[in-house]
């Protein structure tokens, strides 16, 4: 007795030892079926409802000095590109040039030097053309001297001069651009 119940369960127990590996097969391809729809039926609901959209954020208010500020050095940049080896400065230079000292105004001599050292200089150089912004901005910048350190004018002085020089402008022309922003700077503190 104690022989055929030691029997049935060794065959039981032989029966659930096959019978498993392939329940775990199963088990796991259903898992994995199962997965893969849920990941389908996830895509199929962003495609059908599409995503709220993010509340647009606040205007922010212009600051009118610094969309001036902006405005001049567009302005500034444009003449720069504008400049002709065949004509005298524009009024528009002269004028951006004067425009772009916000405190003390600087001599109208002064600002007809540097327009016409500056076409002199700048005038037929293709080469300066990538660099037209940042002269633009080195101008603006020099026309308020008030606000620049003796360092800073002359980390300006010397970027203003290298770019110039690297761009193909003569040493004459550009001796001169950078003596009339030292007195720029000095008629504007």
């Amino acid at each position: 007795m104690k022989a055929i119940l030691w029997l049935c369960v060794a065959v039981g127990a032989a029966n659930l030892a096959q019978a498993n590996p392939y329940n775990a097969s199963l088990n796991q391809a259903r898992r994995a079926v199962n997965q893969t729809e849920a990941a389908s039926q996830r895509t199929d609901d962003s495609i059908s409802q599409p995503p709220a959209a993010a509340p647009a954020p606040a205007p922010t208010p212009v600051n009118p000095v610094l969309a001036a500020t902006m405005q001049n050095i567009a302005n500034l940049k444009k003449d720069l590109a504008e400049l002709n080896t065949n004509t005298p400065p524009t009024a528009a230079l002269t004028n951006d040039l004067t425009a772009a000292a916000t405190g003390t105004q600087p001599s109208p001599e002064i600002i007809a030097k540097l327009a016409g050292d500056l076409q002199a200089a700048i005038a037929g150089k293709p080469g300066l053309q990538p660099h037209y912004q940042k002269l633009a901005q080195y101008l603006h910048a020099v026309a308020n001297g008030a606000h620049l350190a003796p360092d800073q004018f002359q980390t300006v002085s010397d970027n203003f001069q290298q770019i110039l020089e690297n761009g193909g402008a003569a040493y004459g022309p550009t001796f001169h651009v950078i003596n009339d922003l030292k007195v720029l700077a000095r008629e504007t503190k």
